[in-house]
C-alpha cells in the first residue's frame, strides 16, 4: 500500500499529537531529582540515595555544584520513593527526597529541586518555584 504525501502528514501529525497528549496526561514517567550545594565557605556535602530497589550509591557534591538522580515512576501508583542520607561538615540528615504520595502532580512531577545551605535543607516546588518544604538540620 502507498500513502500520498497528504495521508504521510496526517499520520505524523496524528502520532505527534498522540505523543504528547499522553505526556501531558501522566506528567511523563520520569522525575529529575536535584540536589544542589548552596553551602558557604566552599564546603561539600556527601550524599547516598536509594529508590525503593536500588542502591544509588554516595556522591561527594562539591560547592556550587548538583547531583542528579533518574526517577522511573513505577506502574503502581505510589511506588516510587528515593530517600537520602546527606551529611556536611555541621550536619546530618536521612530524608526522602521524593515520594509519589507527597509530590506528584502535587509540587514536582518532572523536576524536583533540593538546596543544601547551612541552616536547612530545602525543597522548590516545580509549578510556584518557591521553597516548600524546609528541614532544619538536626543537632549532631
Amino acid at each position: 500500500m502507498i500513502l500520498s504525501m497528504k495521508q504521510v502528514f496526517s499520520l505524523a501529525i496524528f502520532i505527534a499529537f498522540w505523543e504528547l497528549s499522553s505526556v501531558v496526561a501522566d506528567g511523563g514517567d520520569v522525575t529529575i531529582v536535584r540536589v544542589s550545594n548552596n553551602l558557604k565557605q566552599g564546603l561539600s556535602f556527601t550524599i547516598h540515595c536509594k529508590t525503593n530497589n536500588k542502591d544509588l550509591g554516595t556522591q561527594v557534591v562539591n560547592p556550587n555544584y548538583y547531583e542528579r538522580f533518574k526517577l522511573h515512576r513505577d506502574n503502581a501508583p505510589g511506588s516510587t520513593f528515593l530517600f537520602c542520607k546527606i551529611t556536611w561538615r555541621d550536619a546530618s540528615i536521612l530524608y526522602v527526597l521524593y515520594q509519589d504520595a507527597r509530590d506528584f502532580r502535587r509540587r514536582c512531577t518532572t523536576d524536583c529541586n533540593w538546596e543544601v545551605n547551612n541552616e536547612n535543607l530545602l525543597g522548590i516546588n516545580q509549578y510556584s518555584e518557591n521553597q516548600d518544604i524546609i528541614v532544619q538540620w538536626p543537632k549532631n
